[in-house]
């Protein structure tokens, strides 16, 4: 009687019918074969499920092995495609099919000493310990921190926005007013993928604030992730606010004293004249003649502190500007003076530097800065000149005078600081000329410097930014399209 077959050797059977369409009875040594062709089979699927899981998180650490397990796993396939299909359709004798598990062995081991050597499962531990620096990093942050999915959903915030707000996240507690706006900016980033900001009003336990949100999206071959932030700027915006308000005020004040003052400054000097002129005895003339000056050093105060209130807050109005020409016409004004002095006052010849600036502005520290020359030369003369330094043009002011020494040169730009006029005499000035100049080059972007000074004289600095030279340049921009300020000719400040 014939022993009926267990049930591994059944299950056997059929893997070998259902490879090779036989069916022939199988003997036990040929039943171990099919199995160890099974069990082969199971690890190389093992091994190639492996290689597909390393390859996943090397892709996510953004490790160059990626390629290699990629590769790895094209290899293995094509082996198993090319040897599957040729056990399937091709009817192997038992010694083709030994040799068919030796190449299943030597593909097992070929997928696992990969996976082995590459130790795919630590990568998992480095991702978590990744994520766990990433989030105590952005605990110690005095911001709130966020990331976002590829589709804009927030998923992870610090802690900065749940001491800040009940809501789940940022967008959650966007004023009702600003949610539709804040929304399509949102959209909008996502769809360009690229850095975007805005001022936002969130809601938070004691009521809504002015936020910073800025975002930056993080690409990754296809694959995108948004780091932003939410910085507090309701202060700021507070702080600026009451600045404006207090640079209002304050021109309101000045320009009200201006005209509540000047009117009886005005109608002082007018009957100080009158009496002048009826009065007969030298003491009397002297009285009078003090009280006229008084009263003109006081206007002349008002207008000068007016002049520097005004600097800071002027808008610039740039245009094209000859720099030669300029000077020319500062030389012509001032020349009366000069000869009255018995000064001699010249522009050097040179390159005529044109540049893109506001002209009034540029004529008024110039202006200045030669008036200044011209209080403290009295011998000798000044003379202006003009080049170009890089990218920067620079007018310079030389003059023979006593010089400044060298204690009071770095406080000469400060308000009210006079050199040698301890006496306060009104003839000098008031200490403002230089610091309204270099309040004018700061808004050109530039600035007023002292080169050098000694007892041969001084020489003052201006320094604005971009110039050219080529004239013929310029003129044939200025003729032509002028949409394109890089264009030969043009310089910006």
């Amino acid at each position: 009687m014939a022993e009926s077959p267990s049930i591994h050797e059944g299950v056997a059977m059929d893997v070998v019918h259902l490879f090779t369409r036989s069916q022939a009875l199988l003997t036990r040594n040929e039943l171990v074969w099919v199995w160890t062709t099974t069990v082969l089979s199971l690890l190389v699927a093992g091994g190639y499920v492996g290689i597909a899981v390393l390859w996943y998180f090397q892709s996510r650490l953004a490790r160059r092995e990626s390629a290699k397990a990629l590769a790895h796993l094209r290899n293995v396939f094509l082996v198993c495609a090319i040897s599957g299909f040729a056990f399937w359709t091709i009817e192997m004798p038992w010694v083709v099919w030994r040799i068919y598990n030796v190449l299943l062995f030597a593909i097992a081991c070929y997928t696992w000493s990969f996976v082995l050597r590459a130790k795919g499962w630590s990568l998992i531990d480095e991702l978590e310990q990744a994520a766990k620096r990433y989030r105590e990093i952005a605990e110690l942050l005095p911001h709130i921190v966020w990331t976002a999915a590829e589709t804009g959903r927030i998923d992870y915030s610090n802690r900065r926005w749940t001491e800040y707000s009940q809501a789940q996240t940022w967008l959650d507690a966007v004023h009702p007013a600003d949610q539709q706006d804040v929304r399509r900016w949102w959209e909008e980033a996502l769809t360009a993928r690229r850095a975007a900001g805005r001022e936002v009003r969130l809601e938070g336990r004691q009521g809504y604030r002015t936020f910073s949100v800025k975002a930056t999206p993080i690409e990754n071959g296809p694959a995108v992730k948004w780091l932003g932030a939410c910085a507090d700027i309701e202060d700021q915006k507070r702080l600026a606010a009451e600045k404006e308000l207090q640079a209002k005020q304050k021109s309101f004040f000045l320009n009200a004293l201006s005209h509540d003052l000047r009117a009886p400054l005005n109608s002082v000097v007018l009957n100080a004249h009158l009496l002048k002129m009826t009065a007969g005895e030298p003491p009397d003339l002297e009285s009078v003649n003090v009280i006229i000056e008084n009263a003109v050093a006081a206007g002349e105060l008002l207008s000068k502190l007016l002049e520097y209130e005004r600097a800071g807050h002027e808008q610039s109005a740039a245009e094209i500007v000859s720099i030669a020409t300029m000077l020319q016409q500062i030389r012509r004004r001032f020349a009366p003076l000069a000869q009255q002095k018995g000064l001699y006052l010249r522009v050097v010849e040179g390159e005529d530097v044109q540049c893109k600036t506001d002209r009034n502005k540029l004529e008024r520290i110039i202006s200045n800065l030669v008036d200044n020359s011209m209080k403290h030369t009295n011998t000798g003369g000044i003379e202006l000149s003009s080049n170009a330094i890089g990218e920067r043009t620079a007018v310079r002011i030389s003059d023979t005078g006593s010089g400044i020494p060298a204690e009071d040169a770095p406080y000469l730009f400060e308000e009210f600081y006079q050199v040698n006029n301890h006496e306060r005499d009104r003839n000098k000035g008031f200490g403002l000329g230089l610091a309204i100049c270099r309040s004018l080059a700061r808004q050109l972007g530039g600035d007023v410097r002292l080169v050098r000074t000694g007892r041969e004289g001084s020489c003052f600095e201006v320094l604005i930014e971009g110039h050219c030279s080529d004239r013929r340049g310029r003129l044939e921009r200025q003729e032509g399209d002028q949409t394109n300020p890089s264009a030969p000719g043009l310089c910006s400040v």
